[in-house]
């Protein structure tokens, strides 16, 4: 009997570990023409999902979370950051980029560093966040995660887990002023 109760924990084991995050594919890409250090509020872009505002909430929730716990505020006027998402709801090729680690780059800022570009085909179902700078409304980070739409329990707070994933690759903190 207790040889098929540890059976079927494995089992159920390796059934949860199919649906969790671990299995996302998570970049992210960066413009050299972001000041980085410069960086200490932000606020929301228009959210694009006509269908579901309860998933705008749910997004910019996870969101705002992480951008708090990097010291970022919320600013309703003259926020230094905008913060665009959106999950495409179908696959696509999509042009990423080979880069120094963000944080070494900015300490550095080497004018001489270089892009390596990568074509990766994502999953329908990713979600893409993206950083703007407020000033010049250019890109200066994105990050994404591919896959995420394949675990059939995405409610219950499922996008914390998404966000947070793709937020590990900014490691970045808000300046002090």
């Amino acid at each position: 009997m207790k040889k098929y109760i540890g059976i079927l924990f494995a089992l159920a084991v390796i059934a949860m570990a199919g649906c969790s995050p671990s299995r996302l594919f998570v970049e992210h890409d960066y413009s050299y023409e972001g000041h980085f250090k410069n960086y200490e509020s932000f606020n929301f872009l228009e959210c694009e999902f006509v269908d579901s505002t309860l998933l705008c909430s749910d997004i910019q929730d996870a969101i705002r979370h992480q951008m708090e716990a990097r010291g970022y505020r919320v600013s309703n006027r003259n926020p230094n950051l905008l913060i665009s998402y959106n999950i495409f709801r179908s696959d696509l090729r999509f042009r990423g980029y080979q880069q120094p680690v963000i944080k070494d780059w900015v300490v550095r800022e080497d004018d001489d560093a270089t892009y390596k570009r990568i074509d990766y085909n994502l999953d329908e179902g990713t979600l893409m966040i993206s950083l703007i700078d407020a000033e010049s409304y250019q890109v200066i980070w994105k990050g994404y995660a591919s896959k995420m739409m394949r675990n059939p329990n995405f409610k219950n707070n499922y996008f914390k887990g998404i966000v947070r994933s793709i937020f590990d690759q900014y490691p970045l903190m808000a300046t002090a002023r």
